[in-house]
């Protein structure tokens, strides 16, 4: 015999059904859930997520002292703010915020403080009931974002709750709902956030932990600063117009590296000379590896050796090994990385700069723009040879040089050199700048979204359906309210500022912030969970065009200025 709340279950799920289907129209089908909001309050009696499962405390809700904030489609396909977004925080389940438009769609909390939080209640509006996905992602204090956890496929109906703890408890003061899948139109009757005022007030404006010190100046655009592996302890660095420089013991030679002015179409848009990777055997090859864009505006990956003076190239020595044709003068991409656990060159390719172009989209996979790809250039094969545990290398209307696809601009990834992660930071176009995460061993083929979403929204004009089904969605982003462009990115290893072991660490080119992102394991009562975290570190007071590392692991940022360029490095304040 039907229990009291299986029976009510069968009536609401046969009523939400009866709604959905009467509906056929956007005025109707609000005024289906507004009816069914009125009758259907009721919760199943075990909800996934349940608070006293867990042994949490209910605490305080104040989301109602937060502000909302979602974006609607206004005119023309542009993304507005919604002003029914408060709606969603008044501490009323009978009020009711709608996007007025089906998954994947978000909704962002501001709280009027930092807060110790220990669990967020989402308040199911939904006809017809079913499966949904949504992502909790949190806000430190960083203005960076940073996933916290998945609810994956859960079944839900109108007015269910999913009380989601947050293990252990975080100071936070944002929060966004992320629902990836969803049988009708994104709604929410209710958010409740729980938490107190952490022990040790918050200052209103707390100062970056770090500061930053000037390396060396008078350089011409510098774009790129890496190290060769050679244990000398130089570092170079990479100038837009298309030299090499050598700073030695903390001096920068007089004489470049390499010169290559005369091959590099420079400055216009984004084009130069941007990538220079050195490959594991370079100690005792003295082969290294550039990215530059030719006179004819097509990115060319070139090997060059060195002289017989170490800290000079031989010039004439260039082979080229790729080109790629650019049809525009931006999103060129450029950024090289040898994998540290395989050898491998992998090549940063922009979209092209054109997102309404089908034929230089990140998801036109028969074309190297909007790529992260990987081929093998050490291994005597001319010009390269692809490896053969690419994941396309046997896939119809793939190109096999292709390791990764769906970006708009990958400039600045790196690779945890202990574990073989990779960091993998996209510039954003009108709303979010993002930072993806590829663990080692992942074996390649993600999709990174674009121009599908940018970041953890959908793209604001519309070139493909917004899904996120089959993606590969960020683990951090920001909005342009904390700058314009991310750059990237090195992984710290260094001694002298120990608690940013592991960190990867990026930078805002517009406002010069500096973030750090961390990933860490830590117990729950669920069994081990992935928690990421950000902080602000620092601002550069100038525009910062890349981040990069020393063979120590020490981090190092590229000052764009013309002629009087600069390297600076972390210092504590």
């Amino acid at each position: 015999m039907s229990t009291p709340t299986a029976l009510i279950r069968m009536l609401t799920t046969a009523l939400a059904a009866l709604l959905a289907i009467a509906c056929s129209s956007a005025g109707e089908y609000d005024a289906a859930i507004e009816g069914a909001r009125l009758t259907i309050t009721m919760s199943p009696a075990e909800p996934p997520y349940s608070p006293a499962r867990h042994g949490l405390p209910r605490g305080e809700n104040i989301a109602p002292l937060a502000s909302g904030l979602a974006y609607i489609r206004g005119p023309e396909g542009h993304l507005v703010v919604d002003p029914e977004a408060s709606l969603a925080i008044d501490g009323d389940p009978d009020t009711i915020w709608s996007a007025k438009q089906p998954a994947p769609q978000w909704y962002a909390i501001s709280l009027d403080q930092i807060y110790l939080v220990n669990r967020v209640d989402l308040v199911i509006t939904q006809a017809p009931p079913g499966p949904t996905t949504h992502e909790i992602w949190l806000g430190h204090g960083s203005g960076m974002r940073t996933f916290y956890k998945r609810l994956e496929d859960v079944h839900t109906e109108d007015g269910q709750v999913l009380a989601v703890p947050i293990e252990p408890p975080q100071a936070i003061n944002e929060l966004l709902i992320l629902t990836l899948h969803s049988p009708s139109w994104v709604a929410w009757r209710d958010f409740r956030v729980f938490g107190a005022p952490p022990e040790r007030p918050v200052a209103e404006v707390e100062l970056p932990p770090y500061q930053v010190a000037e390396l060396v100046t008078g350089l011409d655009y510098p774009v790129r600063v890496t190290h060769p592996g050679d244990g000398s302890g130089r570092i170079f660095i990479v100038e837009l117009p298309g030299r090499i420089r050598v700073v030695n013991e903390g001096a920068l030679n007089d004489v470049p590296f390499l010169d290559i002015t005369e091959r590099v179409n420079c400055c216009e848009g984004e084009r130069g000379m941007f990538g220079l990777a050195f490959p594991p055997s370079y100690p005792e090859t003295g082969r290294f590896y550039v990215s530059y864009t030719n006179k004819r505006d097509a990115t060319t990956i070139s090997r060059f050796s060195i002289s017989d003076d170490p800290d000079r190239a031989d010039e004439s020595s260039e082979e080229i090994l790729l080109t790629i044709d650019q049809p525009h003068e931006n999103h060129n991409g450029g950024h090289i990385e040898f994998g540290p656990q395989d050898g491998y060159l992998y090549i940063g390719s922009g979209d092209g700069g054109l997102p309404r172009d089908p034929e230089n989209s990140g998801q036109t996979t028969n074309t190297l723009l909007g790529k992260l790809l990987r081929i093998d250039v050490e291994s005597g094969e001319l010009p390269y040879r692809v490896p053969v545990d690419n994941p396309f290398t046997n896939a119809d209307d793939y190109r096999p040089e292709i390791w990764a696809l769906g970006l708009r601009n990958p400039w600045g990834f790196a690779f945890h050199k202990k574990t073989g992660d990779l960091y993998l930071p996209d510039t954003g176009n009108f709303k979010r700048e993002e930072i993806n995460y590829q663990p080692a061993g992942s074996g390649g083929g993600q999709n990174y979204g674009w121009p599908i979403m940018e970041g953890s929204i959908c793209f604001e004009h519309d070139v493909l359906t917004c899904s996120a089904a089959g993606l590969a969605l960020p683990v951090a982003d920001y909005d342009h309210t904390q700058g314009c462009a991310i750059v990237g990115g090195a992984v710290y290893h260094g001694d002298s500022l120990p608690a940013l072991n592991g960190a990867f660490i990026v930078a805002d080119f517009c406002t010069s912030s500096i973030w750090g992102i961390w990933r860490s394991e830590e117990a729950a009562t669920r069994g081990k969970t992935t928690l990421w975290r950000s902080q602000l570190l620092a601002s550069a007071g100038l525009p910062v065009s890349s981040v990069g590392s020393d063979e120590e692991g020490n981090v190092y940022f590229t000052i764009h200025v013309e002629e009087n360029g600069a390297i600076y490095t972390l210092a504590q304040r």
